[in-house]
C-alpha cells in the first residue's frame, strides 16, 4: 500500500508542480509584455497554491516528503529546460 501511496503523491505534486511552476516561469518570461504588477500577483497566487499542496502533503501524509519532493523536482527541471512558456 505505501508503494501505491508514494505513486500518488508523486503524480499529484507532479501535476501541480507542472502547473505551478509553468505559471510562475511563464509570467517571469513575459514580465515586459504584461507589467511587473500581474507579474507578482501571479507568482503570489502561486506560491500560495504551491504551498497549500505541500501542507496538505505534511497534513494527510507526512512521511511521503520523498515523493512530493521528487515530483515537484521533476516537475521544476522539466519547465524549466521546456524553453519559452506562453
Amino acid at each position: 500500500m505505501d508503494i501505491v501511496v508514494f505513486f500518488v503523491v508523486g503524480f499529484l505534486a507532479y501535476l501541480l508542480g507542472v502547473f505551478g511552476f509553468a505559471q510562475i516561469i511563464g509570467s517571469l518570461q513575459n514580465v515586459k509584455r504584461r507589467g511587473i504588477g500581474m507579474t507578482l500577483y501571479t507568482i503570489c497566487v502561486w506560491v500560495i497554491i504551491l504551498g497549500i499542496g505541500w501542507f496538505i502533503r505534511y497534513s494527510v501524509v507526512p512521511d511521503q516528503s520523498f515523493a512530493y519532493y521528487l515530483g515537484t523536482g521533476i516537475s521544476f527541471v522539466q519547465i524549466l529546460f521546456s524553453g519559452k512558456i506562453q
